[in-house]
């Protein structure tokens, strides 16, 4: 894993020193599933859902609790560069949640929280409204586990009562990736499909719209339309695509997340898929490990990018070479 560059590091850090005026308490914010007021600027933080700790944590507060993550947390259920921010501003780590897809009521009563930020989770009503008799929750912007990495950072900053220091970590954080993406000048305006492959004889390829797919498009690369044969799903930012009309993305590359070497190599090596002249070319990135796949194409986090996003825009620009090749 390529090392966080210390100019960055460094300037990450420095938002936690009060540089700027903060916010005026009562704080209101507005969510998929109401209104939530923060009466007083909280210092009892627990977090739930995904990326939110990641941001208190770069914003200067230690929260007192968070989830458990079986994807690429490990034993202990810590992401790594979840580890590397509480290391990196003097903390110790928060009380580690249950593991558990539904908020562990209990054990969040227990931390006597005065917030609780989920805006990257999937609260239903009754959860949402059975932790709002513990402590003001914020929910989602929009709809279940559908937030932007700049939401969650605005959305957090809003909650502590810091919206000017979340904005300088937005802002900071997507000056840095156009940094690194300027090392591969390929990359920009390359047209790309995200796909993952479903092990059932079809792929779902994500589109404009999913905040996976919005995270290369803040970069200059361009996503992918529909392929012809498709099925777009429910959600409407994805479709389903079998591997015979697999060579039909309308795209000049393939950008792709596998758990190990052995499943991108199977999945590469198909008949079928190597019928794709991206596949051809070498026009699709290898992109290996679960924490990898969960720090740029999962829960994405200003910590989470600083952590592999060098080492995927490198691969992305390896392929981006490939797919302008002759």
């Amino acid at each position: 894993m390529l090392k966080i560059p210390t100019a960055f590091i460094l300037a990450a850090t420095t938002l936690a020193v009060p540089a700027f005026a903060a916010d005026t308490f009562p704080v209101t914010i507005e969510h998929a599933l109401g209104t939530t007021t923060i009466e007083a600027k909280p210092a009892r933080v627990v977090t739930w859902g995904w990326s939110a700790q990641d941001v208190v944590i770069d914003l200067g507060v230690a929260p007192v609790g968070m989830p458990f993550f079986a994807y690429g947390g490990g034993e202990d259920g810590v992401l790594p560069w979840t580890e590397a921010a509480l290391a990196e501003q003097g903390m110790d780590l928060p009380v580690v949640l249950p593991n558990s897809s539904e908020p562990p009521i209990e054990a969040i009563a227990a931390l006597a929280p005065d917030v609780i930020i989920a805006p990257y989770s999937g609260l239903t009503e009754d959860e949402y409204a059975t932790l709002s008799n513990i402590a003001p929750v914020v929910a989602f912007p929009d709809r279940p586990w559908f937030a932007t990495w700049q939401q969650v950072v605005a959305m957090t900053g809003q909650a502590l009562g810091l919206s000017e220091e979340a904005e300088a970590l937005v802002a900071e954080t997507s000056a840095w990736m156009i940094e690194q993406r300027d090392a591969y000048p390929a990359i920009e305006g390359t047209i790309f499909a995200n796909i993952v492959n479903r092990n059932d004889g079809q792929v779902s390829v994500r589109i404009e719209g999913d905040p996976r797919v919005q995270l290369f498009a803040d970069i200059g690369m361009v996503p992918a339309g529909e392929a012809e044969g498709a099925a777009v799903t429910d959600s409407k930012i994805s479709y389903f695509l079998s591997y015979e009309n697999f060579d039909r993305i309308p795209a000049d590359m393939l950008l792709s997340f596998f758990s190990n070497q052995q499943s991108a190599d199977d999945f590469f090596a198909m008949d079928l898929i190597q019928l794709s002249p991206l596949v051809g070319k070498g026009a699709f990135t290898n992109l290996i490990g679960d924490e990898l796949t969960m720090a740029v194409s999962g829960a994405i986090t200003p910590a989470s990018l600083r952590w592999g996003f060098p080492e995927v825009i490198a691969e992305v620009g390896r392929a981006a070479a490939a797919a302008r090749s002759e």
